[in-house]
């Protein structure tokens, strides 16, 4: 399993709202923040729109419009981003269940239900704000997607 390229944009830009800048800058435009990412202005508003269907983020319309974060930095969990762009977690289906092979779950639906459980909880621990503090003592560069080291 990848998670796709919309949820590594998303966390980076989310990433770089709770970072060290001023709140008077906020809301921040598109524009700077997939310039600081280095990722596609384009493809990011599109992913910050539904950060915002999400409650994630607040979109500000207008000449000093743009996008602020909508909760806590802490508050925002990874799980949250994952789902605000994939609408859940991935989950096992089993073909075999499409057949009605039985009533009881077998020890390999199981195993990935764990697994599944695991992963969300992992999830659900790391926010954003623990991401920024453990990113930003980083060189200069610590938020560019495209020189992640």
């Amino acid at each position: 399993m990848q998670f796709g390229t919309s949820i590594e944009y998303a966390v980076h830009g989310l990433i770089y709202m709770a970072g060290p800048v001023p709140a008077a800058q906020a809301p921040f435009l598109v524009a700077d923040i997939a310039k600081a990412t280095r990722v596609p202005e384009s493809y990011l508003r599109k992913v910050m729109q539904q950060l915002a269907r999400a409650g994630l983020v607040a979109s500000h319309r207008g000449v000093k419009g743009g996008f602020s974060l909508a909760l806590e930095p802490g508050r925002i969990t990874l799980r949250s981003v994952v789902e605000a762009i994939d609408g859940s977690l991935p989950t096992w289906c089993c073909v075999k269940d499409k057949k009605r092979c039985g009533g009881t779950p077998c020890p390999v639906s199981s195993a990935f239900e764990e697994a599944r459980q695991k992963m969300a909880e992992s999830l659900e621990r790391t926010s954003i704000a623990d991401l920024a503090s453990r990113i930003g003592k980083r060189s200069d560069g610590w938020l560019s997607v495209t020189s992640c080291s």
